[in-house]
């Protein structure tokens, strides 16, 4: 689920004042998702981490200036980005397919038929979207993984939103095209949104 951005903004005042409660409620707040996003540009897991700790370690001794910044969400990401590139640039390597396995919320129906059905799909689906194209897969884990708007994202890649809504357009009618393949049949529309979105 999406967090507010005036919520951070609110932490990052605390922040500026020394709050380290604050700073602790970002940290849990956002670090998954600042973690699961480095991934994409390192595919290790420990260095995404240290570049990752790296932004909150700078963020907390340059305390000072955060409550400058306008969207806070948008500025933690993009500095997340920035370093990794930094951190690629450095070492000459190339971008690996990031590995995040995908949340699995079975249904209501939990028998161990459907449990293992749902579970497959979502092993389908996990190994659908790793194949996307690079930027559509980005795109995609942003908005429907990170919780990001596509207007944050936009920004975050640079982007104009309309590409970025296109590229998770695309995202989204490749994985139903492929799931009906997978299924064997074309389940109504409005049933494959409902599961995908189970299932992300």
């Amino acid at each position: 689920m999406q967090r507010s951005e005036p919520d951070i903004r609110l932490l990052f005042v605390r922040i500026k004042e020394g709050d380290k409660e604050a700073f602790n409620r970002l940290f849990r707040l956002k670090y998954e998702a600042l973690l699961s996003f480095a991934k994409n540009y390192l595919g290790d897991t420990g260095k995404a981490g240290e570049v990752v700790s790296d932004l909150f370690v700078w963020l907390w001794l340059n305390r000072a200036q955060v409550a400058e910044i306008d969207s806070p969400d948008i500025y933690l990401f993009k500095s997340v980005k920035n370093r990794c590139l930094n951190a690629l640039r450095n070492k000459n390597k190339v971008v690996p397919i990031d590995e995040q396995p995908l949340p699995v919320q079975p249904s209501a129906d939990n028998t161990p038929l459907s449990l293992m059905e749902h579970k497959e799909l979502s092993a389908r689906l996990h190994a659908l979207i790793e194949n996307l194209p690079t930027q559509q897969r980005q795109v995609f884990k942003m908005i429907k993984e990170s919780g990001l708007s596509a207007r944050q994202t936009a920004k975050i890649l640079d982007l104009s939103q309309r590409t970025v809504e296109t590229h998770l357009y695309k995202a989204v009618k490749k994985l139903e095209e492929e799931i009906f393949l997978y299924l064997g049949y074309s389940p109504r529309k409005k049933q494959m949104k409902k599961m995908l979105a189970v299932l992300w």
